[in-house]
């Protein structure tokens, strides 16, 4: 607004009125600068945010989600897999250290791994195949008698003399009875 604009409009206006009416519309004018301004600046923010939002999405491009949901599945699968062979490899060590295994590497050779690892009831199957196996080859567990025994053919104490055989031949002369040396 032009103060000879509201002249020509309002023949007979005083110039005190007139520095009023351009004061209020003035401070008008300021008040409506700053609101726009400020919404300019919001308008400016949100002009940049969509456009990162537009070149991050620009990455994913050509992305098969449906291949990459697959993926997710098939690693979700081997890590679970992974955690159960890890939990069935502690549980079988440790059974076969509890029943006093020398050598844990051993007695798990000796065991159908396989068989258990597919057992439904993993903590019963793993002690009866423990049990059963120490029965049968006790000298693997170090019970007491169990362990191998190796003779020279001789004892202590004996031998010795001019006319002994050595061990090797004793050994072999009680082996073979019948066979003259």
């Amino acid at each position: 607004m032009k103060r000879e604009e509201v002249k020509n409009k309002i023949p007979g206006i005083t110039d005190e009125q007139l520095d009023w009416l351009m004061g209020e519309n003035g401070r008008d004018v300021t008040a409506e600068k700053t609101k726009a301004a400020s919404l300019q600046g919001q308008v400016d923010d949100l002009t940049k945010q969509l456009n990162t939002a537009k070149d991050g999405l620009k990455a994913f491009e050509g992305v098969d989600v449906a291949d990459l949901k697959g993926q997710i599945t098939k690693l979700q699968g081997q890590l679970t897999e992974q955690a159960d062979s890890f939990a069935f490899d502690s549980a079988l060590d440790g059974a076969i250290r509890d029943a006093h295994g020398r050598d844990v590497k051993a007695i798990r050779g000796m065991l159908d791994v396989a068989a258990l690892k597919a057992s439904k009831d993993r903590t019963r199957d793993i002690k009866a195949a423990i049990d059963t196996l120490a029965k049968d080859k006790a000298w693997a567990f170090g019970g007491e008698g169990t362990g191998v025994t190796v003779t020279t053919g001789g004892e202590h104490g004996t031998g010795g003399g001019a006319g002994d055989a050595d061990g090797v031949e004793a050994a072999f002369a009680s082996m073979n009875p019948n066979l003259k040396v």
